[in-house]
């Protein structure tokens, strides 16, 4: 015989009651306002990617930051920033809250340190267009390329004393057993989305070896600055008042020889590049009119193209 989960339900309540009374009845009968049969969407049906999307409402960006730092000592980087978004806005008891409160965050863990310590894509960035993805009312593209410009371009972790004291930081401590202010964890500029070169830079930045609490401890708190910029970007979305780079100026002179095109190779000349990460972090810049610099000097064009 099958039994639905409504029906399971019902037959754990009643076996729950009479084992142990009305406190546990009442909990388990709360346990019911938010069904466990009803599809959470997002395309689950195997249809339109975006027909099942949930609603998004406004929340507090340092309430979202403040868990984020909280959860990166539960689970890393990546699950910090998702669970912070979905359980906060589970708890904003509108049409969907349910619905959050349904997805099993824990599943994001794998994310930390760049996809199991591959060290690719941050958990961080991997998390909040996971997150973004999911949501209605808002141009979720730009959202997600705004968050990765950012995550670029923004010198790391902000290290300002209202931030920190708002999301209850710093919590690690040096060898000496002091706490790890700012001025020892230092900044840096990721240069890419990558997991190794993000937190390259900062080791060479902070002098910091990555087996060091310090380099949890900064990790921490990009985790929480990353959750803070993704929502603050949602909130504006909503208002059609995101107004921010979604990719570095410099890609556009890129873009003129090497974007994405329909050539076929007889009439393919360049390398073309589906990509809107930072051009500049890896290749060199050089102008053909003038001759090539950095590592395309001495090159000459046929050697590319």
């Amino acid at each position: 015989m099958n039994v639905n989960r409504r029906q399971a339900m019902g037959q754990i309540i009643g076996l729950v009651g009479v084992a142990a009374g009305g406190g546990i009845m009442a909990t388990a009968m709360a346990a019911e306002t938010c069904p466990g049969d009803n599809a959470i969407g997002v395309g689950s049906d195997g249809g339109d990617l975006g027909a099942n999307l949930l609603t998004y409402v406004k929340v507090d960006p340092m309430a979202v930051a403040k868990r984020a730092y909280e959860g990166y000592g539960r689970g890393g980087c990546m699950y910090g920033v998702f669970d912070a978004i979905i359980k906060e806005l589970a708890a904003q008891g509108h049409e969907d809250a349910c619905n959050f409160a349904a997805i099993p965050t824990n599943m994001t863990v794998y994310g930390g340190g760049g996809v199991a310590g591959v060290g690719s894509l941050c958990g961080c960035l991997n998390a909040a267009a996971m997150a973004v993805n999911m949501l209605a009312g808002v141009d979720r593209t730009k959202v997600i390329r705004s968050v990765y410009h950012y995550y670029e371009s923004a010198s790391m972790p902000r290290g300002d004393a209202a931030f920190l004291t708002a999301i209850g930081a710093p919590t690690r401590t040096d060898d000496a057993g002091e706490l790890l202010t700012p001025d020892k964890i230092g900044q840096s500029v990721a240069k890419s989305v990558l997991c190794h070169t993000s937190v390259t830079l900062w080791s060479k930045a902070s002098e910091y070896g990555t087996g060091h609490k310090a380099k949890l401890e900064r990790c921490a708190q990009v985790t929480a600055e990353i959750a803070y910029v993704t929502v603050d970007f949602l909130n504006k979305a909503m208002d059609n008042a995101l107004d921010v780079a979604t990719a570095a100026a410099g890609n556009a002179d890129c873009a003129e020889c090497h974007g994405s095109t329909k050539r076929e190779p007889d009439v393919y000349f360049g390398t073309d590049v589906n990509s809107q990460m930072e051009c500049q972090t890896c290749h060199s810049e050089h102008d053909v009119s003038s001759g090539l610099t950095g590592a395309h000097a001495d090159f000459t064009c046929s050697d590319c193209h």
